[in-house]
């Protein structure tokens, strides 16, 4: 079907900022502006939704297209300029992943999850990103964040051995970072740290069958015994709470921006994108629908499908605007110096705004899929793959609408936030 011109996207988000102080759009982008970025997504994810049904079958997105994909160079946004990449602002990242999920649910989680590794390796040791990128630079990087991994100190490193799920990207990575609780090699109390070894020392399990997002080949990892140097560990916490980052904070302000910002946009930017695909969709199959119930009336004249475009197209509005505004709030404090700590009352906002967002996006993509009959009912029928794609994307505990809202009323109160906040 052809997309819809109902919802407008073509514009960069201008609210009251202090970027727009700032003449370049965007950071470090190799001499291409966020429309041209943004252009080449838009057409590699009209490549990936022309593949759909292949990715759905063979569960896992088609070679063809996150080749495509790491021959755009799209993967190296918020990658450091001294490996190749472009250092590019959060808000030229939600609007590529956006654009990208728009064409492929799978394609953008891929993009924004992966993305994000390649923001925080920025953090790791020289040696480590030079053992991942110095002889492969597309070289793309998955993780399990999970902190499940059994760990044994040893001399100059540890012994790793362990089972983790929900690895994105597995497939088309050299390389993945998984969790574990122990002390690292400049601490001294045990914390969540992430262990990074190459694809060739794990074994993968093929356990993704799910309801959506079968694209993103999300499979579980085994790892037995795999010797890690202390230069593969990365204190990824650490990040979020510590006064200092170190020389690579004065690179860029990327890496000024705050940690559960960037985790954020990973996590709530396909949602956004799934959404607005669907409205579109509905628009044209609307449009081109009959109602045979009533001498094949078009149902494009019936006022209860024009009622249901029009409020989830204005939902799916409001859902952008936030998604912009999540984006540059941090961007601007990364601009103006202020501290990457995040106090609790803001973190409990921002998990309050992704909350919205990522349950939202679901609600009026329900809407919308409701609203098409019977006939999204069937294999094959977008409306139904973007309906499960969007629900799969809001089971993840980092836009939980319930624990956001919670952690958001604990903190007002005076009490804790939630742990993930």
């Amino acid at each position: 079907m052809s997309s819809s011109p109902l919802l407008k996207h073509d514009e960069p988000f201008a609210g009251a900022s202090v970027a727009r102080l700032h003449p370049e759009p965007i950071a470090r982008q190799a001499a291409r502006s966020r429309a041209e970025l943004v252009a080449q997504a838009r057409e590699v994810g009209e490549f990936a939704w022309s593949r759909r049904e292949e990715g759905e079958r063979e569960r896992r997105l088609p070679d063809a297209v996150v080749e495509r994909l790491r021959d755009s160079g799209l993967m190296k946004l918020c990658r450091r300029a001294k490996w190749g990449g472009a250092e590019a602002d959060p808000m030229t990242f939600l609007d590529v992943g956006r654009e990208l999920a728009r064409g492929s649910g799978a394609l953008g989680w891929i993009h924004t999850v992966l993305g994000f590794h390649e923001w925080y390796m920025a953090f790791a040791t020289e040696q480590l990103q030079h053992d991942i990128w110095a002889d492969e630079p597309d070289a793309m990087i998955c993780d399990s964040y999970a902190p499940v991994g059994q760990i044994e100190r040893v001399a100059d490193g540890y012994v790793l051995t362990g089972q983790w799920r929900f690895c994105s990207g597995i497939e088309w990575s050299s390389w993945i970072a998984v969790g574990g609780f122990a002390v690292a090699p400049d601490g001294q109390q045990p914390e969540h740290l992430m262990f990074f070894l190459p694809r060739s020392e794990l074994t993968i399990i093929d356990d993704w069958h799910t309801l959506g997002l079968r694209g993103t080949a999300s499979r579980a990892v085994k790892v037995v015994r795999a010797f890690i140097p202390d230069h593969r560990v990365l204190a990824l916490g650490r990040l979020m709470n510590a006064t200092e980052r170190g020389p690579v904070a004065d690179e860029s302000p990327i890496f000024r921006m705050p940690l559960t910002t960037m985790q954020g946009l990973a996590i709530l930017t396909s949602s956004v994108g799934i959404a607005q695909r669907a409205v579109e969709e509905f628009h044209a199959w609307t449009k081109a629908r009959i109602r045979p119930y009533e001498g094949n009336a078009p149902a494009r004249e019936a006022p209860a499908p024009q009622l249901a475009l029009a409020e989830a197209a204005t939902q799916w509005d409001a859902t952008w605007a936030l998604a912009q505004k999540y984006a540059q709030e941090g961007y601007d404090r990364a601009l103006r110096g202020d501290s990457w700590v995040l106090t609790e009352e803001e973190r409990a906002k921002y998990f309050s705004w992704r909350g919205y967002i990522g349950r939202t996006a679901i609600e009026l993509t329900d809407q919308v899929y409701i609203g098409s009959g019977a006939m999204a009912l069937f294999d094959g029928h977008p409306l139904q793959q973007l309906f499960r794609d969007v629900h799969s994307t809001g089971v993840h505990i980092g836009v939980d609408r319930a624990d956001a809202y919670t952690s958001r009323g604990r903190v007002a109160m005076g009490f804790p936030g939630h742990a993930f906040h």
